[in-house]
């Protein structure tokens, strides 16, 4: 469109180019008629009779007017559909904060792929250590201040590795990553950036990633859903980044042997953690 270089001339230029366009339907009609004569001179008397004729000022007018009219009738979709855009946008960031973008590009493209189905996913988690603490000594105002600030700060480095599902619950960081490269390689941006950030506040994050079959799929009733995944390799991880120190990163033992224990590590650790039967080993990595 030529006002988009200006957009305040819209409301202008749009009824205007609607007239324009009627008026070229006169002039053509002017010029099969007057082209009828055969001297420029007869051609230009028959052209000043053309225009004399009040059925023809009735139809120019008439054209005028309708032009007006469908000029402003454009006018108003152009409006009504920038702003259905600017709806929709607002609309579909609501729904991927609340959903995650993997849920909400598949429940637009394929609905059925949101129905319950098992596949291996990489479970990251990460928690802020002494952060309870921090609170209890902390005015309200400020706890807000620093934890969205933490989010703002962290969620790049999780966002750049594509992940299905990223959830903040209070301090905690969860994301769902296709594979455990994905997931490694955030956990270590992350770390990264929260190192540096809670420094100031003499506290740490403990970030831990578990590899292994979940179901995943859209949770909840009728009124309230949200897609998430569910498992003991959901609960492993959590379990798993509770045990990791601060500054660290800790990697299940399912993780380590998919990278065919090529990935750096500095420590093998053999834990005890709640609601297993059995000791799970893990590995910090360096």
């Amino acid at each position: 469109m030529l006002y988009h270089w200006n957009p305040s001339l819209e409301h202008w230029i749009v009824p205007l180019e609607s007239v324009v366009r009627m008026l070229m339907i006169v002039v053509f009609y002017a010029v099969v008629r007057v082209g009828d004569q055969v001297s420029q001179l007869a051609q230009l008397e028959s052209l000043q009779t053309f225009l004399g004729d009040h059925a023809h000022l009735f139809l120019s007018g008439s054209l005028v007017l309708v032009g007006l009219l469908l000029g402003f009738q454009q006018l108003q979709i152009i409006t009504q559909r920038r702003q259905l855009q600017g709806t929709a946008g607002v609309l579909r960031n609501l729904a991927e904060w609340g959903m995650g973008s993997h849920a909400v590009a598949t429940a637009v493209v394929n609905p059925e792929g949101l129905a319950f189905q098992q596949c291996d996913r990489a479970i990251l988690f990460m928690d802020i250590r002494g952060f309870t603490v921090w609170c209890e000594q902390t005015n309200t105002e400020s706890i807000a201040t620093a934890l969205n600030c933490y989010y703002q700060q962290v969620e790049p480095a999780v966002s750049r590795y594509h992940p299905l599902r990223i959830t903040f619950t209070g301090d905690e960081i969860m994301a769902i990553y296709t594979t455990p490269e994905q997931a490694v390689a955030a956990a270590q941006a992350m770390q990264a950036v929260a190192i540096d950030l809670l420094r100031p506040y003499n506290m740490g994050a403990g970030c831990a990633v578990h590899y292994g079959p979940v179901v995943e799929g859209l949770f909840g009733g009728d009124n309230v859903r949200t897609y998430t995944v569910i498992g003991d390799v959901v609960n492993t991880a959590k379990r798993l980044e509770g045990a990791t120190p601060a500054g660290e990163i800790s990697i299940s033992d399912a993780v380590y042997q998919h990278f065919n224990q090529t990935i750096p590590v500095k420590q093998s650790r053999s834990l005890d953690l709640k609601g297993k039967a059995e000791p799970i080993t893990s590995w910090l990595l360096a």
